[in-house]
């Protein structure tokens, strides 16, 4: 199958999704981070009555740890709110292109009815394609755009 067709036609639960690590919106941000660091995480879905409210990543910590803000706040209020995410049935065309677009690192992935059922990350989807198109991926140049000025070799 070729590498386009693929990339099209496979569904996003095929690229290695992490299972969503779910933490209730009263959590606070120290136990939160602490749960990521234990469950080795970049990031946790924020729901409630199974509908995701938000995301909390590694990132937002990041941002936190910097400003030196109060961690035992509620997770809820530091939180990106509504996170874009993708459908079950979405491709992996599709998702790589939501992560470019947006600069994404990680998207929830929702059943129909809307509950998280993975969440599709970076290292997943690269996992994904080296072990599908290991030929097409370890054979790209370092710098496809660049022309060498002299010709290489012996």
């Amino acid at each position: 199958m070729s590498f386009q067709l693929s990339l099209s036609t496979e569904a996003v639960t095929a690229a290695y999704p992490d299972q969503p690590l779910i933490v209730e919106p009263t959590a606070n941000v120290g136990e939160v981070m602490q749960l990521m660091r234990a469950q080795k995480t970049g990031s946790v879905l924020v729901c409630e009555n199974g509908k995701v409210l938000g995301i909390f990543t590694e990132r937002d910590a990041l941002k936190l740890m910097a400003a030196a803000a109060d961690l035992s706040q509620a997770v809820s209020q530091v939180m990106s709110q509504d996170p874009v995410s993708l459908s079950a049935d979405a491709n992996v065309g599709e998702a790589i292109k939501m992560m470019s677009q947006g600069g994404y690192r990680h998207l929830p992935i929702l059943s129909s009815e809307g509950k998280p059922t993975g969440l599709a990350t970076v290292y997943g989807i690269i996992h994904y394609l080296v072990d599908h198109f290991p030929q097409t991926i370890y054979t790209l140049p370092p710098n496809p755009g660049a022309i060498t000025s002299e010709r290489e070799g012996a």
